[in-house]
């Protein structure tokens, strides 16, 4: 059946389709409120963690877009850990010259290294104009001491320099295990004050109404941008035109889940990672594209084909284990 009007583009090229668009989350807006708290107080380092697939390199995508909407004097960096990251000293500040996109991030000795990476950031702060450097370590708890003390360097460089550097660890919950390590030590517990002075734990959706902010970015978000095809409308152009919106779909997809969960047999407190949830979403649009129609909605049926599909059952199984160790200990 065809379009009542033509697609500006080709489905296959719109970002659902290709999973690089971005909506916002509670878990997303908490995170950003905390970012911007403390920069306001001053606070130089803050842990921010979550379970994988939660959403948080997203996130990090997500707060470095709106920081830069909001604070366009401030400096951004974003640093994201490699696996087995090596303590060599010359890759590490290789790395983050890289990160600051330095025209030759892998020449020169560890020092040569070290004071080109210096005088790049100084260069990235002036050109913003202010005082502020923002830093986001992803995957941070792969960082082992020797990277800890090489980024205090860094600060207390930039500090000499008059630049103020805030640094967010965003990383899975091992990372509270380091903080605990570090807290051990005189030697290492400047670096939580240094680094680790704060926590957040980055959530997922944990009730229907959790799940209405991102739904309904579906129905305003465009594509093109500004243009009259928010994503809904894209793929079910109908529908939407006669009053379907996402936003109003919460209840029932959240029943989805929730019947998923329970069939399952999880003994745990249901929380929807965001990456599942983007991906039932997206098989519910791209899937149901045949099907529209001024009539057309989304039943139960069609969400719980899509929940399934999008393997969030498989996931949490993985996660069983550590989802009982915290509700034991209450974290």
């Amino acid at each position: 059946m065809p379009d009542s009007l033509p697609r500006p583009v080709d489905p296959s090229e719109h970002p659902l389709a290709n999973q690089t668009y971005i909506v916002p989350t509670p878990a997303i807006a908490a995170m950003y409120a905390h970012v911007r708290q403390c920069i306001r107080r001053g606070v130089a380092g803050a842990l921010i963690y979550g379970h994988t697939r939660w959403g948080k390199t997203y996130a990090i995508r997500y707060c470095v877009r709106l920081l830069r909407l909001e604070l366009p004097r401030a400096a951004i960096l974003t640093i994201g850990m490699p696996r087995n990251p090596s303590r060599s000293e010359a890759l590490f500040f290789g790395m983050l010259l890289k990160a600051a996109q330095h025209e030759r991030p892998d020449s020169g000795t560890a020092l040569q290294r070290r004071l080109r990476l210096y005088h790049k950031l100084a260069e990235l702060v002036e050109r913003a104009a202010g005082n502020r450097l923002i830093v986001f370590v992803d995957e941070a708890q792969r960082l082992e001491l020797e990277h800890y003390e090489w980024l205090r360097d860094v600060q207390d460089e930039l500090e000499r320099r008059g630049v103020r550097m805030f640094t967010f660890l965003v990383g899975q919950p091992g990372i509270l295990n380091r903080k605990s390590s570090f807290r051990q030590s005189v030697d290492t517990s400047q670096i939580v004050s240094r680094f680790m002075i704060d926590e957040l734990r980055f959530e997922g959706f944990r009730s229907a109404d959790d799940l209405k902010m991102s739904l309904g970015a579906y129905d305003t978000s465009t594509f093109p941008d500004r243009s009259e095809w928010p994503y809904t409308r894209f793929f079910l152009q109908r529908a939407f035109d006669s009053g379907f919106r996402l936003g109003k779909q919460h209840g029932v997809l959240w029943e989805a889940f929730d019947a998923a969960h329970r069939r399952a047999r999880f003994d745990f407190t249901m929380e929807i990672p965001t990456e599942y949830l983007a991906r039932t979403v997206e098989i519910a649009l791209t899937d149901n594209m045949q099907h529209d129609a001024a009539d057309f909605a989304l039943s139960q049926a069609s969400w719980s084909q899509a929940v399934e599909e999008s393997n969030f059952v498989a996931a949490l199984e993985e996660l069983r284990i550590i989802f009982v160790d915290e509700a034991a200990y209450g974290s």
